[in-house]
């Protein structure tokens, strides 16, 4: 499983807290784990495109790391999810400048990858719902982190991402993404996801069908974006349903 949200969501630290409840495989987010050198900055879209590609080929290990592992019985949990390349590109594509537009480019790539067994999406992703306000605040603690000069832009990308993890991603796959009030410690977030978990139907691995209507998402113009904006109040916390699927929209 994953765990996702906008900068300065505390999604590590949740991830964290989480992995320890469950006795579980913590692996971190991809732009963590790169070697050498690290920027998020960029000059044009050729810098863009091979920053995101960098990242791709780093979620593509991490992928192949969390099916080895739960081949072996072992829980994973993922400090992001997998689709972050995709997310953020189209966050950027949407919210600042369509000349930065390297989503079908990372489309391509991303089919390919499934295609080889070497990238998929996480059985089940939870959203960390959590005010702009409360997130810049959280940012601002840790300027390492979040560096300041990439501060506005992670907050308007953030805002077009929020409405593909609670609005498209669960209509797109239902029971596979929900959202959780992420204003609490991360204690109280990880015992809270423990017990939804606890009451959640056996949930298969993501087939690779829907992989397949995930990425469909993207195609073109990719989904459709509304105009988001800031969110003052966090949505309820997620339950399952009846069926013991996620519910996204409790």
């Amino acid at each position: 499983m994953a765990i996702e949200g906008p900068s300065g969501s505390g999604k590590s630290s949740v991830a964290a807290a989480l992995a320890r409840r469950l006795d579980a495989t913590l692996l971190h987010e991809a732009f963590d784990r790169l070697t050498g050198r690290r920027s998020l900055a960029f000059r044009d879209r050729a810098g863009l495109a091979a920053i995101e590609r960098r990242l791709l080929a780093e979620e593509a290990r991490r992928w192949s790391e969390a099916i080895a592992l739960r081949r072996t019985g072992r829980r994973v949990v993922l400090d992001t999810g997998t689709a972050g390349p995709l997310s953020y590109s189209w966050g950027l594509r949407e919210g600042i400048d369509v000349r930065w537009d390297v989503v079908s480019d990372l489309l391509r790539r991303t089919r390919q990858l499934s295609a080889e067994g070497r990238w998929g999406l996480p059985d089940l992703t939870f959203y960390l719902d959590v005010p702009e306000a409360v997130a810049d605040a959280r940012a601002a603690r840790s300027p390492l982190e979040h560096p300041v000069r990439l501060r506005e832009r992670h907050r308007v990308v953030g805002r077009f991402e929020r409405l593909l993890y609670e609005r498209e991603f669960p209509r797109r796959l239902p029971g596979r993404f929900g959202s959780v009030v992420g204003e609490g410690s991360p204690g109280e977030i990880a015992l809270g996801l423990v017990d939804r978990l606890e009451r959640l139907a056996p949930v298969a691995p993501v087939g690779a069908s829907e992989t397949e209507r995930f990425l469909d998402l993207f195609e073109g113009s990719g989904p459709p974006a509304g105009r988001p904006r800031a969110v003052e109040r966090p949505r309820a916390e997620v339950a399952p349903s009846a069926s013991g699927a996620l519910d996204p929209n409790s």
